[in-house]
């Protein structure tokens, strides 16, 4: 349960919410569930502009021009503390998406070095990467990449030391701790151990995105 939170400036229109210092999957679910009340219960007020989470914090955009930072803040502080009562009604989301991918080759140009300096097999890195099911902590970087949380700390690697111009729409990467899809081609700096064929973003679709912050993804081997 999260008892303390900090509240600063973040920017001349933006307040953020910091929960912890640290990326933990407890206060990421907690986060969600404040921000979930915070989206019903705030964005309908004419001063707030949007409200978007990070790892550990959520960020309030808002027009200065009719409230300033310390109202806000005095708002926000109330809001938050009558929230502090009844996280414990709303239930984590059990929402499970499945993502299928191939694995190496072509689709995962990174794999088999991987394989080489883990001293891992390949079948053995994609068994445990289809394993465990992430958290999606947030969406960022490009509309609908998800940043996951949850890997094995086997299959652990370093980003590229030079990054790609060019990485496929789909491509499916491990950077540090983290593994994550590229939603559009991109440029990037991370592994690619395979690749989807799901569309991830879709500007025809409504909501455009088809992932979102806050529930849980696995990868199935193709």
């Amino acid at each position: 349960m999260i008892e303390k939170f900090r509240i600063s400036f973040h920017g001349d229109c933006s307040l953020v919410i910091n929960f912890s210092e640290n990326i933990e999957i407890e206060t990421n679910r907690i986060l969600y569930k404040i921000l979930n009340s915070f989206e019903s219960d705030l964005k309908s007020s004419e001063f707030i502009e949007d409200i978007y989470p990070t790892f550990n914090s959520i960020i309030i955009d808002y027009n200065n021009l009719l409230i300033d930072f310390e109202k806000l803040k005095a708002f926000v502080e109330k809001t938050l503390l009558e929230l502090m009562y009844d996280l414990q009604l709303h239930s984590d989301s059990e929402e499970v998406i499945e993502i299928p991918v191939n694995y190496g080759g072509f689709y995962g140009p990174d794999l088999s070095m991987m394989s080489d300096k883990l001293k891992i097999s390949e079948k053995q890195i994609v068994k445990i990467h289809t394993s465990r099911t992430y958290r999606i902590y947030m969406i960022g970087f490009m509309p609908g990449f998800p940043y996951l949380g949850g890997l094995d700390e086997k299959i652990s690697f370093p980003r590229l030391s030079t990054p790609r111009i060019s990485v496929p729409a789909g491509s499916v990467g491990i950077a540090g701790i983290q593994t994550g899809v590229y939603p559009f081609e991109s440029p990037g700096g991370w592994n690619i151990i395979g690749k989807t064929e799901t569309k991830l973003f879709d500007t025809e679709a409504n909501p455009p995105a088809l992932l979102k912050g806050g529930v849980n993804l696995r990868f199935l081997e193709i």
